[in-house]
């Protein structure tokens, strides 16, 4: 077969648009040497290659797998339509991009759960591999297939699909499932399964059932409640010293340093920020080391310091003053991803900008006071003005703003005053204003997991509200039908895999806006009550209460309670806010700077 892959793509690749997304052998991809007991690893991002190739986390698992002498882990992304159709037509199945060895032939397939819109692309992938869609329908040969990221904290409407779900941080467990597979070898399916459950922090779903809104465990062997792996300290795991350059322009193509990983805040509608808790930095002389060793590695003329909220790093003008005669020196830019309105410091992106100036991103999320202190936002207009007018004064003519509606109890009046602020910056003097308008999807996890998700009529609303504002800037505002489909997969439970199942055999893709189909949804939904998916709840069973970040509902319905009275909650680097993680985990925030550095 591995023959019959290589033939066809040599005779089939000069058809199909972009063919270097399936051709392998980038700079920095690793080849090894394979004998008949090499662990055969495939690592999956369930979309196309430009996405996959700037997911993050796939690239930490990638080199933690091939750190290991007894693996060896290659690539899969989901491949274009159009090459699809050319392999359903050939039978072709999908194949591993450093080898193109067969999926089907692989010990584990890990798949990455980055949004529910990419489920469809996870059971078509499947498809794809020749591997039964059902984990209860696999043969002893079929790779096991490992689940994991952010998502997986609520699977459940796609848990059937996967053998073993790991959940949180990869640095801590994940070479240990390797190695719990490679040992297991030989033996029944079931009792493998078995042994994997004993990891800290996987969940094997074919060994729980659903009865009510709860999952149960079928057996006394697994736990009631599966604890996330934690990784206590960033600087206690080596960054990776090299990165695959793709054969094309990738989302993020540059070079990619995580700063911190979790966040302090208590945003009451984040997701990241309550599952990546607590707040855990990198040292900057560990930064600045990583950096280079990439940058030498690599060629990339940019670098990028990911974090939910890079300019909280308490060390973050050390690490930019580490930076800048190196970057000056190789001509390099630095960039930061949207950054919150209050924590910006206009000299720091100064010193940023003086290679390259880009635009600048801010996530107000609200635009009433009433409603910015609601979700916890804490920051008020007299922030964003201020940081808008030194923008301005240092030469920014670009700014983009992110808002969210339809919160619990929002008035056209909170609504009207996400326009007030784009008029009261375009006043400033910008001349390119974006503002970005998203309908709010209740994630699970987070204070609003009690919430009821809007309608997309509930768009046409807002729509009709700031249609007066577009004078004064570009106002990108969302349908809100993505954002529902999103919103129900994202409290749904195993009820939903059937209609996730039917959606897939019309399409998939659903993340891309060319094939997203609200209708081809809601059709199949209407065989069932979704009612029971968009809330509002009280504190009741939810089908994810047993997959554990550590944050305890309790105070997720405190916080809920507390978006009603407007009531804010204190930033937990400045005391503790009993969310329970750092309590129950025996873990703690780990701030780099000293407290005159914060």
């Amino acid at each position: 077969m591995k023959q019959s892959i290589i033939k066809f793509l040599s005779e089939n690749l000069i058809s199909v648009s972009k063919p270097a997304r399936y051709i392998g052998g980038e700079y920095n991809s690793v080849v090894k040497e394979v004998d008949e007991k090499t662990l055969r690893v495939a690592l999956a991002f369930p979309d196309v290659y430009e996405v996959g190739m700037s997911h993050y986390g796939l690239e930490i698992l990638y080199w933690l797998a091939n750190e290991l002498d007894f693996a060896y882990a290659e690539r899969i992304f989901l491949p274009w339509p159009d090459m699809i159709q050319k392999m359903e037509e050939k039978g072709i199945p999908l194949f591993a991009l450093e080898t193109k060895t067969p999926i089907y032939e692989m010990d584990v397939l890990g798949i990455s759960l980055e949004y529910e819109l990419s489920y469809t692309n996870v059971l078509k992938l499947l498809e794809l591999s020749k591997i039964p869609i059902r984990c209860y329908d696999r043969r002893e040969e079929d790779p096991i297939v490992l689940g994991g990221g952010p998502v997986a904290y609520n699977c459940e409407p796609i848990a059937e699909a996967f053998d073993a779900i790991y959940l949180g941080d990869g640095e801590v467990n994940f070479q240990n499932v390797l190695r719990v597979i490679k040992e297991t070898k030989g033996m029944k399916r079931e009792d493998r399964l078995k042994e994997l459950a004993k990891v800290e922090g996987i969940y094997i779903p074919m060994f729980y059932r659903q009865e009510g809104s709860r999952i149960l465990p079928k057996y006394d062997f697994v736990p009631s409640k599966v604890r996330r792996n934690i990784l206590k300290d960033l600087d206690s795991v080596k960054l990776p010293e090299r990165k695959i350059v793709p054969h094309l322009e990738s989302v993020h193509d540059r070079v990619v340093v995580e700063i911190s990983r979790g966040c302090t805040r208590g945003c009451r509608f984040c997701h990241a920020g309550y599952v990546y808790r607590p707040v855990r930095e990198r040292s900057a002389e560990s930064t600045e080391e990583g950096i280079k060793k990439l940058i030498k590695n690599t060629g990339y003329d940019e670098v990028s310091l990911l974090s939910l909220s890079a300019l909280d790093h308490s060390q973050i003008n050390e690490i930019i003053d580490r930076l800048m005669p190196y970057v000056k020196e190789r001509t390099l830019s630095i960039s930061i991803p949207s950054t919150r309105v209050d924590a910006f410091n206009i000299k720091l992106a100064e010193k940023i900008s003086t290679v390259r100036k880009t635009g600048l991103t801010f996530a107000p999320e609200a635009g009433s006071q009433r409603m910015r202190d609601a979700i916890n936002k804490q920051i008020n207009l007299e922030d964003i003005l201020a940081t808008a007018q030194e923008a301005k004064r240092a030469g920014w003519r670009r700014i983009k703003l992110y808002f969210m509606v339809g919160f619990p109890n929002e008035t056209e009046e909170d609504i009207r005053e996400i326009g007030e602020v784009v008029k009261k910056i375009k006043n400033l003097g910008f001349s390119d204003i974006t503002a970005s308008i998203n309908l709010l999807i209740p994630k699970p996890h987070t204070a609003f997991q009690f919430a009821r998700l809007q309608s997309p009529e509930y768009m046409d609303m807002v729509k009709k509200i700031l249609s007066p504002y577009r004078k004064f800037g570009k106002l990108d505002i969302n349908d809100g039908k993505k954002s529902f489909i999103e919103g129900i997969l994202s409290r749904g439970d195993r009820k939903l895999f059937p209609v996730i199942e039917k959606v897939y055999k019309e399409g998939y893709y659903d993340e891309w806006g060319e094939y997203f189909s609200f209708e081809k949804w809601t059709k199949y939904f209407q065989e069932m009550n979704i009612e029971r998916y968009l809330g509002p709840y009280e504190l009741v069973d939810f089908p994810w209460d047993h997959l554990d970040t550590g944050v305890s509902k309790e105070f997720l319905w405190d916080e809920y309670k507390n978006y009603f009275s407007a009531t804010t909650t204190k930033d937990c680097r400045n005391g503790c806010t009993l969310c329970r993680i750092c309590l129950d985990y025996k873990v703690s925030n780990v701030i780099k700077g000293t407290l005159e550095s914060q």
